[in-house]
């Protein structure tokens, strides 16, 4: 099976450098498609054989008039814009395509496969998309410093919040159209495999992910939501108490499956807490 990994990157600070290495170990560079997202943004030196394309962030009378791009507007134009690359792979021979954010990555649980390509190389297709259950890590402010980047991320941080919003259909056997943020495909049932996590790393470090809240133009883009939600987020695993994930696992994704907003059914709706777990060892060893 010949896969493809998609990301698009803006005002990237730790991040792309592990999606790189990652992806880039299991399928290797040249299947790695990196959408950089704005003119004012520079291509990344020293990641020979990847794939860079320097996209515009905004229209052009956006541009000149230098008005902020709203965030839902930034998110659909994201998805977007990979959902048209990813239909063009597909047209070169490409069986699947992995399309995440780039603090995102999309792990085969090692208890049953020895990586993502073998787990991949391995499925017979049955669906359009396959989702992860959706891992948020969240720094414990209460227990564990700064994240150090050139270091395993998972070995320094060891809860998670299950996540309805991470639990995405990133992992597509077919053309199809992504909605906003890539949490959905578009007139498209999702399945959740068995075998299968998303981990989201955007609130790995408290710094990281807050550093620039009262920016004026995120504020002014409409970040200003979001970032009250990483806060409270930070604030709840820092007064949570965690349980163990690995026995919980399958019962989550039942419950995810089952549970969908009636204006949103083609995406998992929030699990009440939302639940703290603590990070199985085996997963920690991944990244």
């Amino acid at each position: 099976m010949k896969v493809a990994c998609i990301t698009t990157v803006r005002n990237d600070r730790i991040f792309l450098r592990k999606w790189i290495d990652y992806y880039g170990s299991n399928f290797g560079r040249a299947a790695l498609f990196v959408i950089i997202d704005g003119l004012d943004e520079t291509i990344p030196q020293g990641f020979d054989g990847v794939n860079f394309l320097h996209l515009r962030h905004r229209d052009w009378a956006a541009e000149v008039s230098n008005v902020p791009l709203r965030r839902v507007v930034m998110e659909h134009n994201r998805s977007r814009a990979i959902s048209d690359l990813a239909r063009t792979l597909w047209r070169y021979d490409y069986d699947a395509v992995i399309a995440t954010d780039v603090d995102e990555f999309l792990v085969a649980d090692p208890a049953r496969h020895a990586s993502l390509d073998a787990f991949l190389q391995a499925h017979q297709v049955r669906t359009a998309t396959l989702s992860g259950l959706g891992l948020d890590v969240v720094q414990d402010l209460k227990s564990e410093p700064a994240i150090d980047p050139g270091q395993p991320f998972l070995a320094q941080r060891r809860v998670a919040v299950v996540s309805n919003a991470y639990t995405k259909p990133v992992l597509a056997f077919k053309p199809i159209t992504w909605g906003a943020g890539l949490h959905r495909v578009k007139r498209r049932n999702f399945h959740i495999s068995p075998d299968l996590f998303v981990f989201h790393f955007g609130m790995i470090d408290y710094e990281t992910a807050m550093g620039r809240a009262n920016d004026p133009n995120l504020i002014a883009a409409g970040w200003g939501p979001h970032m009250q939600r990483r806060e409270s987020l930070f604030r709840m695993v820092e007064a949570a108490t965690p349980v163990e994930g690995a026995p919980l696992f399958d019962g989550f994704r039942k419950r995810l499956t089952w549970r969908r907003r009636l204006l949103a059914w083609n995406k998992p709706a929030p699990l009440p807490g939302p639940p703290v777990v603590i990070i199985p060892d085996r997963l920690r060893a991944v990244l």
